[in-house]
């Protein structure tokens, strides 16, 4: 996910493939896959609130709950990133969902070492090779008992109410860390888009509070309704969208944040004000797209004010797929709450040209596209930095169609990315981690991003929801997700923070994980992805072990990433005191959020009628 959901410096990527030497010329078979015969979902309902303030998420009795639903809370609604060490950390994330195991009945002990990753294994020591074997079996025997059992969105109902006590707890715990986070941000950082905790001052790249607009459904989610007026009334009274303020924004990152929120907000709230924020924020945006017929693709940087649109030296004039393939969702959702088609128009645009252009692999994308829409730039393919988000978008807008026909070409590009996803970048190491590679010059990397890390519950979510209708292929999607999203939580219990490096590197012939040395990056910027992809697995497999390495993630955020003054992120995943000087908005906007939600009854945000965007925002389903 965003990708569910930072900035990738993509001077990096080709710097390291420059220095790594890739010189082999990619060769592979072209073949045209049939489109797919569009099969509507078929969702249970779950009922027809949608809210954030349901079952016992804060309080200790319904009576509690009751009163404090009647004062405040979200109203009920019925039908309903390339990497080096960043400016802001821009994803491509182009970030999000997870997958399936079998429900556990009782309370979850967190010492219990079944199907857990062994926290202690510092060392990364090599496991039988059986290992391999074992856990494929293993996760088809889970996999397949969810795909067959019953309604996939209520199943962590009854494990949530036997553990009711501790899920508010740590609920009330992630939620503590939110209204910290926001007050530092509020003390020294308020209306200005980031905080820096430790010079207790600003970074301010857009001009637009990101942090604030970011952090909105957040805060209406966690029933924080002083921090969430507070924040509301700013962006009433004080956003001012297309003032002067000489900067030139990413339109990437202003569409999954600023108009992500805007949408997400007025679906939840039906509040005018985000309605005309969207609107007013849509139609500047529309400035980024050519004046001429000659592209179909946005730049990917814009002044508000003065509509001046530019591209990037470094991409030789190139758009990037991740960018210009991550709007989908947002001028969709725009067009529907505004009814105005053009947003949509636009956004047709960009898939029907992404969808003729010509590819080597069946649905796998290099990440540099000129911006006729004829060909590629390079020949890098990424499911991390700079790719990510577009393939995460593809099964998003299938489900956002509720499998209307809108949905049908999305859903024919996505299988057959998603198949050759598996068939080229997918592996499993002789220690039995499932991971997703990228391919430089048609070589593996054998290095898996933490950006990537959303393709777990990319993954489980497509199996669920059915996209293929083929139980023997959406069997296999369930593997594959719950296979790569253990390996990304294993990222986190083997360094010696208990935090996962932005990349590494997994030895083919051993199955050691590496994070330092050449091609990988041992820094920690307070990332989505895999509590992102945990929560979704969660929440589709009713499996307390995955809320348990959720929780572990928690407790080395808290005890590495909090200080005085807000929450920072690390330069080395090995010590703790290698401090970073950015509280990232996503961090609000996402990893607190995924966090919290993993604690919460399956009524809040249900995945059956919301679907998140690649920042965390989520957004209501059609005709739901």
């Amino acid at each position: 996910m965003n990708l569910k959901r930072g900035l990738f410096s993509a001077i990096f990527i080709l710097v390291a493939v420059f220095f790594i030497g890739i010189t082999t010329i990619l060769s592979f078979e072209g073949s045209n896959q049939n489109d797919v015969e569009t099969i509507p979902i078929k969702w249970k309902n779950l009922g027809n609130e949608i809210h954030a303030s349901t079952g016992n998420q804060h309080f200790e009795n319904n009576d509690q709950q009751k009163q404090s639903n009647q004062n405040n809370g979200l109203q009920n609604q019925k039908n309903q990133k390339i990497t080096s060490q960043p400016k802001p950390v821009e994803r491509q994330k182009n970030d999000k969902e997870k997958k399936p195991v079998p429900r556990q009945s009782k309370k979850p002990n967190p010492n219990s070492n079944s199907n857990s990753i062994n926290n202690k294994n510092k060392n990364n020591n090599n496991n039988s090779n059986n290992s391999n074997i074992n856990n494929k079996n293993n996760f088809k025997k889970k996999s397949s008992q969810i795909l067959n059992s019953g309604n996939p969105f209520n199943r962590i109902d009854n494990i949530y109410k036997e553990n009711q006590k501790l899920n508010i707890k740590r609920s009330n715990e992630i939620r503590d860390a939110m209204k910290y986070a926001w007050e530092k941000y509020k003390q020294y950082a308020w209306g200005y888009d980031e905080l820096q905790p430790i010079t207790k001052d600003h970074k301010e790249w857009f001009g637009l509070g990101l942090s604030i607009v970011d952090s909105l459904d957040t805060l209406k989610i966690m029933n924080l309704e002083k921090e969430y007026k507070e924040g509301r009334d700013w962006v009433e009274n004080e956003l001012k969208q297309s003032k002067d303020t000489s900067l030139s924004v990413s339109v990437f990152e202003t569409i999954i944040r600023v108009l992500g929120s805007h949408v997400t907000m007025y679906g939840l709230t039906k509040d005018e004000v985000y309605l005309e924020k969207a609107k007013e924020i849509g139609d500047l945006l529309l400035y980024a797209f050519p004046d001429d017929n000659n592209s179909p693709f946005p730049a990917s940087s814009l002044v508000l004010a003065t509509h001046e649109k530019s591209y990037p030296g470094w991409t030789g004039g190139c758009v990037i797929l991740a960018e210009v393939g991550t709007i989908f969702l947002e001028f969709n959702e725009l067009s529907k709450i505004t009814g105005d088609p053009k947003y949509k128009e636009y956004s047709d645009k960009v898939v029907n040209a992404i969808s003729k252009l010509p590819t080597q692999i069946p649905g796998l994308l290099p990440v540099f596209i000129n911006r006729e829409a004829t060909d590629f730039c390079n020949n890098v393919i990424s499911i991390g930095g700079l790719g990510d988000s577009y393939y995460e978008y593809l099964l998003k807008m299938w489900i956002y169609t509720n499998g209307g026909p809108d949905g049908d070409l999305y859903k024919r590009l996505f299988i057959e990315s998603a198949d050759s996803i598996i068939k080229h970048m997918y592996k499993v190491s002789p220690q039995g981690d499932g991971y997703i590679t990228s391919l430089e010059y048609g070589s593996p990397t054998d290095r898996q991003e933490h950006l990537t890390c959303f393709a777990g519950g990319m993954f489980a979510l497509a199996a669920v929801s059915n996209i293929t209708g083929d139980d023997k292929k959406s069997l296999h999607y369930m593997e594959v997700g719950e296979m790569v999203t253990k390996t990304c939580a294993k990222a986190y219990m083997i360094t010696s923070t208990g935090l996962a490096p932005e990349s590494y590197h997994i030895d083919p012939k051993n199955g050691n994980i590496r994070w330092h040395g050449s091609s990988t990056l041992s820094w920690y910027l307070l990332r989505p992805e895999t509590v992102e992809s945990l929560f979704i697995l969660y929440r589709l497999t009713g499996d307390a072990q995955y809320q348990e390495w959720s929780w572990k993630i928690f407790e080395a955020i808290q005890d590495v990433c909090k200080k005085e003054n807000g929450y920072v992120g690390l330069k080395n995943v090995d010590d703790r005191n290698s401090l970073d000087n950015n509280q990232q908005s996503f961090f609000m906007a996402e990893t607190l959020k995924y966090l919290y939600l993993t604690f919460q009854p399956s009524s809040v945000i249900p995945l059956d009628k919301y679907v998140f965007n690649t920042e965390a925002h989520p957004i209501p389903i059609k005709n739901k």
